[in-house]
């Protein structure tokens, strides 16, 4: 009799395990994001070199150790960044693989020029890194001398200006520029925003815009030089921008449009890094990666760092409410459709 009570009571037991197993496991194992054996993916729609790439190199190490695993950077350039963004939309939103966002590109997005079948609001963003001032750069001793020359060439008939652009918030500068100031460009897709600059470095192309960080080394390059700022404030209202005055006097004097007599570009021009994901990222992993992400934006040693390679990193700005400005943003590009279908 009491062996059959314990084999009853150690089946009982073995039943009680394995209900806990079935309905307690997945909680639990959901839990442990990021799991320390399995790397994130981090795509970067662009080559190795440029802007977005090396903000992406600066902060990935912090992230990772702030995270307790392994990351690794994944270069996908290609289709003036829609082929690295097509893929972060595609894969799998279980928190291994992030990216990082332009947000120029949303000129692409299906309601727009349709450039991607899907609605480019509907990734998760995670954390905006920076928002970072757009400036002009041409070549030191080329043809144009400074913006009002430009200008004035980019509304000739004798003289065709070409324009180097990498995708994203730099073509769709050149094409406001045209529609909004009156001029013509032609415009010439590179990998990368290093791509850019080198191409006007060589002459091959007029003008580029990038980030205010590449104003070092364009600068220090001795070969190319800024003419224009493309923001409302000047260099020295600038916060990103006060080492480079400091290390580069001659920044102060760089014009921005108001100073021209031109109305600022209808669409905002700043480089709003943003890291993002898939669309559908479980609310869980999306709050461990943006208080991974809030948290590395604070670290002392990290925004010195950018502060030293003339890499600003912003305030922050949480995933929802970048969302949301990404989705007023929509709205003001699909009002401006006509204008870049034009172009």
């Amino acid at each position: 009799m009491r062996g059959k009570n314990r084999r009853a009571a150690i089946g009982i037991l073995i039943g009680m395990m394995f209900l806990l197993t079935t309905f307690v496991s997945p909680p639990l194992y959901a839990a442990r994001y990021p799991d320390p054996s399995k790397a994130i993916e981090f795509i970067v729609p662009v080559g190795v070199g440029g802007g977005y790439d090396l903000y992406v190199r600066m902060i990935v190490p912090y992230l990772a150790k702030e995270l307790g695993t392994k990351i690794r950077i994944r270069n996908e350039p290609g289709g003036a960044w829609l082929v690295g963004l097509g893929q972060i939309y595609k894969a799998k939103p279980d928190g291994y693989t992030i990216g990082i966002w332009n947000p120029g590109l949303l000129m692409n997005d299906k309601d727009i020029l349709g450039k991607v079948k899907f609605d480019m609001t509907t990734y998760t963003y995670l954390y905006r890194i920076t928002n970072e001032p757009r400036v002009v750069i041409v070549k030191k001793d080329g043809p144009i001398k400074d913006f009002k020359d430009l200008l004035a060439k980019g509304k000739s008939p004798d003289f065709k200006v070409r324009a180097s652009y990498a995708g994203g918030t730099a073509l769709l500068d050149a094409k406001l520029m045209d529609s909004e100031w009156g001029i013509d460009t032609e415009k010439i897709p590179y990998k990368g925003g290093s791509d850019t600059r080198m191409a006007v470095m060589r002459g091959d192309v007029h003008f580029c815009v990038s980030g205010l960080g590449a104003a070092a080394e364009v600068v220090s390059s001795g070969r190319l030089k800024v003419i224009l700022l493309l923001d409302e404030d000047p260099m020295v209202k600038v916060g990103e921008a006060q080492k480079l005055i400091k290390d580069f006097p001659e920044l102060k004097s760089v014009p921005i449009p108001k100073d021209l007599g031109l109305k600022p570009l209808s669409y905002n021009t700043r480089s709003a890094r943003c890291i993002i994901a898939p669309p559908g990222l479980p609310k869980d992993i999306k709050a461990t990666l943006e208080n991974a992400l809030a948290k590395v934006m604070k670290n002392k040693d990290l925004l010195e760092l950018g502060f030293k390679t003339d890499r600003p990193l912003g305030v922050g700005q949480k995933g929802d409410d970048y969302r949301d400005q990404m989705k007023r943003d929509k709205q003001a590009l699909m009002k401006m459709k006509h204008l870049i279908e034009e172009l």
